[in-house]
């Protein structure tokens, strides 16, 4: 009877690494981002785009790393300032994209990466966005420079 409960804790025990394994190999850019208030808050991305409520990098922000955003429905702006706790969605004025890898940043009009969109390059940032200005509802990282996007 001992030797049987000693034979399920070791293969209970082997899943549980079995399982463990796995998840730390997920990629981190397969799964969608979520709001945070700052970039630091959230290690071992190379890429971070920050929103802000008002013009100028002003008020409110919130900042996603980690993958898309199909639909900003529900975020909320995090930091103080003007516009805490409004919704990210259709509200967001200017932005800012932090990347050590090189990448692009991109501000949809609609959800889902659909519509009209502002791109960003690696560690460039607008006090005004054009084509998204408070009409934004997704956001999507990229390894290449978007077409029909304005470009900052």
């Amino acid at each position: 009877m001992v030797t049987k409960i000693r034979r399920m804790v070791r293969v209970a025990g082997a899943f549980s690494v079995a399982m463990g394994v796995g998840l730390a190999l997920a990629s981190p850019a397969a799964a969608s981002a979520y709001p945070v208030a700052k970039c630091g808050d959230i290690q071992g991305y190379g890429a971070c785009m920050v929103l802000y409520y008002n013009s100028g990098m002003k008020g409110s922000s919130v900042s996603y790393a980690g993958g898309q955003v199909n639909d900003f429905a529900g975020d909320k702006f995090l930091t103080s300032g003007a516009g805490k706790g409004t919704a990210v969605k259709n509200n967001a004025a200017s932005a800012k994209f932090l990347s050590t890898q090189g990448d692009w940043g991109i501000i949809y009009y609609n959800s889902n990466g659909e519509g009209p969109c502002d791109s960003f390059a690696a560690n460039h940032s607008t006090s005004k966005l054009k084509n998204t200005y408070n009409e934004n509802a997704s956001y999507y990282p990229s390894s290449w420079k978007p077409s029909g996007c304005y470009a900052f």
